[in-house]
């Protein structure tokens, strides 16, 4: 219902105030439509002749349709000049046909309200012309009164309310547009806020897509990087590892014999790591015997000979003799003073004897055998 009453008074007109004053004309036009319908209906009831009436009714009904029309099509300044025009006449008419000298004139202030509603300030003034016009017709055609100074001062005074309505009128159309004006100010600084605020959107879009496009390009970077980091790390822990087991190699001299040359300082690692080898080369091998140079050996302390006291144990649990080759004076002297007991372990000063024992052994041995 209401989307309904709306497209009643629609206007298509691209102005705002165009539009409002567009709607006023509408809605008069319908009360005027309805004023004639009525009259119409009162004049059936009261049982005057319908003739009288009919042509003026049809007329109006005529006009305002026409000035609906053409509100709506966006001819707004016609539309309102026609209804303005239309009550200027009729007053004007109605008085000079009924020879009124006082009552009907006084309506004439009428249209300026109307103007006010329906035109522009400079239709307010046309529309004061207009009545000033209308009085003096009244002036002209109407038959002196009895009483002219009561009749030329009832037109002064009309005059001065009509000139002082148009003005009431100008000022309130004048601020209506002075309004408007400024509401489209503001509408068109609202759309440049808008329309800059929305390019700052899409700017700041940009940059956070070409911000989030970089951070994905620097984090797959650093993924390949800590990749290939994981992969140099895994190669130098196995380059490590086959650094000790060159560092610390366990050579076989014939079947039954294992030479493990020790060079450097052995700290609790390589120590650990030369117990593991040696217990695994053993065990697979079968070896009978292993010979430890200690020549490059620069020190042995009570750690280190604990070490190799461990180390000698285990390979006896594992079936197997120790020699140890390369003892030098200061390390001997060392091993006395921390009073280490070699029991059951062949000492030899060079690495060849150690062969030559190893060999004589195992083969004589295997002769007894």
């Amino acid at each position: 219902m209401r989307h309904f009453l709306a497209s009643l008074i629609a206007v298509r007109h691209p102005d705002e105030d165009a539009q409002r004053r567009g709607q006023n004309v509408i809605l008069l036009a319908y009360g005027l439509i309805l004023t004639s319908i009525l009259l119409a209906a009162y004049v059936t009831v009261a049982g005057a002749p319908v003739s009288r009436v009919a042509i003026p009714i049809i007329a109006s009904f005529v006009v305002q349709t026409t000035v609906i029309i053409l509100a709506r099509n966006g001819r707004v300044n016609l539309a309102g000049g026609i209804i303005v025009g239309m009550a200027i006449v009729g007053i004007v008419g109605s008085a000079i046909l009924n020879a009124d000298q006082l009552v009907t004139p006084l309506f004439l202030p009428a249209p300026l309200l109307i103007a006010t509603a329906v035109l522009p300030p400079i239709g307010v003034i046309a529309t004061l012309l207009g009545a000033l016009t209308g009085i003096g017709a009244l002036i002209v055609a109407l038959p002196p009164p009895e009483n002219t100074i009561l009749r030329n001062a009832l037109f002064v005074g009309i005059g001065l309310l009509s000139f002082f309505t148009a003005l009431t009128g100008i000022l309130i159309s004048a601020g209506h547009e002075r309004l408007q004006r400024r509401l489209r100010q503001a509408r068109r600084h609202a759309d440049q806020t808008a329309q800059a605020l929305q390019t700052l959107n899409e700017e700041l879009d940009r940059r956070v897509q070409m911000q989030t496009e970089r951070l994905q390009h620097m984090v797959q970077e650093l993924e390949e990087r800590s990749t290939e980091q994981e992969r140099l790390l895994q190669e130098i822990a196995v380059q490590r590892d086959i650094i000790r087991e060159l560092s610390l190699p366990i050579l076989p001299v014939g079947r039954d014999v294992l030479v493990a040359p020790l060079i450097g300082a052995l700290d609790g690692d390589r120590l650990h790591q030369l117990q593991h080898q040696t217990f695994r080369r053993v065990e697979r091998t079968h070896a009978r015997m292993l010979i430890l140079d200690v020549t490059g050996v620069p020190l042995i302390d009570t750690h280190v000979a604990q070490g190799l006291t461990g180390l000698i144990h285990g390979l006896r649990l594992l079936g197997a003799e120790v020699a140890i080759v390369g003892v030098r004076p200061e390390v001997a002297q060392t091993i006395i003073g921390l009073g280490i007991q070699l029991r059951d372990v062949s000492v030899f000063s060079d690495l060849g004897s150690a062969l030559q024992y190893a060999t004589f052994r195992f083969a004589e041995r295997k002769t007894i055998v």
